[in-house]
């Protein structure tokens, strides 16, 4: 077999790991040379299947087998194996991604692979957990993520306000804004449905976030009996 025609599984394989949904957000914490040597393992086992399809279609269908080697552009060995391989692999992973709920994906991948930080905007976005989001500034911002960004490439983040503020030369927290009760009134006087429709969502640079933990309101206030 002429080693050009090995391309075709090596993207083939490349391929499936970037865009089948369970393989590409693990993907991109990897480093290029992992990622290719991974896409050579893939390609090795795609072009294993390719053999056994040509192999159980020349047993059951020889004359459609020669019919079809004759339409093929390049006649040189093995060609239409190893072509095949990347059109299989193209084909698979789109059809299996129609079951694969992109979000089921990137869940299981930041659970399996993901750091503290994304850990904990999975649980704001799964769970409905309150998150603190320090920044570098001194504000500080209280709310929900509203976006789960793909896992490992975490630029920007959104998040439903619920409370903002500073941190005062104490380091203590210092409360100027309250969305909730903003967001009750319009809920109330029927000017919107849910809170969604406010467009209140905040977007916060990855980079500018000095420390990120979770809140609690009651817990906070048992450790801050005096204020409000």
């Amino acid at each position: 077999m002429p080693f050009n025609l090995l391309l075709f599984p090596l993207v083939g394989g490349y391929y499936i790991l970037i865009r089948f949904r369970y393989l590409r957000y693990v993907q991109y914490r990897l480093e290029n040379q992992r990622v290719l040597l991974n896409s050579a393992f893939a390609g090795i086992m795609l072009l294993g299947v390719c053999f056994l399809l040509r192999a159980f279609f020349i047993s059951f269908f020889p004359e459609t087998v020669t019919q079809l080697s004759e339409l093929l552009p390049i006649h040189t060995p093995y060609f239409g194996t190893t072509s095949l391989s990347l059109f299989v692999a193209v084909a698979a992973t789109e059809f299996a991604n129609l079951f694969i709920n992109r979000l089921s994906a990137i869940k299981k991948a930041i659970s399996t692979s993901g750091n503290e930080f994304e850990l904990l905007l999975s649980s704001s976005f799964f769970d409905a957990h309150l998150l603190q989001f320090t920044m570098d500034s001194g504000k500080f911002y209280i709310g929900w993520v509203k976006e789960l960004p793909k896992p490992f490439t975490t630029s920007y983040i959104r998040i439903t306000p619920a409370f903002s503020g500073y941190r005062n030369e104490k380091k203590e927290l210092v409360f100027t804004t309250q969305y909730l009760t903003v967001y009750a009134s319009y809920i109330d006087d029927g000017s919107v449905e849910n809170a969604n429709e406010l467009k209140t969502d905040l977007v916060l640079k990855a980079d500018k976030i000095n420390s990120i933990s979770f809140f609690n309101m009651d817990m906070y206030n048992r450790f801050n009996p005096v204020q409000e």
